[in-house]
């Protein structure tokens, strides 16, 4: 359903695909973080937060796609609105969105490891305005300052 404005597409087109991306880019950015942590995480002395012996980078890449699929569907859910108005939403909101998903999903379901859930909740923040500059980058949601 496009606009008033020529090929602009409206709000809630624009909010089907917010839902559809976060869906999944939301988890493969969160996939390419895990496997960056156990790659890169060694060399840069992250040990203390990995688990010892570390995983397969790949197997956990691909369990880190899968789990982040619910933390991602919430986080659609709590800008839709927000889209749904404005046509846009703030890399704050988004940020916010995305902490409130993972910590609620991991949370409910006792994983990760409780002294993790700090600093993964802030990545997960970060995969989240990840998501939304995509977003932006690509003319899902209108750039610029939202109103």
């Amino acid at each position: 359903m496009a606009n008033s404005n020529g090929d602009e597409p409206g709000n809630l087109s624009r909010a089907m695909w917010v839902f559809l991306v976060y869906m999944l880019v939301g988890p493969f950015f969160s996939g390419l973080a895990v496997a960056a942590a156990l790659i890169v995480g060694p060399a840069i002395g992250m040990q203390l937060w990995l688990p010892n012996p570390l995983p397969e980078v790949g197997p956990s890449a691909i369990s880190a796609f899968v789990w982040a699929a619910i933390p991602s569907a919430l986080a659609a859910i709590i800008v839709v609105p927000r889209v749904i108005m404005t046509g846009r939403f703030g890399w704050i909101e988004a940020a916010v969105a995305g902490v409130i998903g993972f910590a609620t999903v991991a949370i409910v379901t006792g994983t990760p490891d409780r002294s993790m859930l700090p600093g993964l909740s802030f990545v997960a923040g970060l995969i989240s305005a990840g998501v939304h500059r995509a977003m932006e980058a690509s003319k899902i949601i209108r750039g610029g300052k939202p109103s």
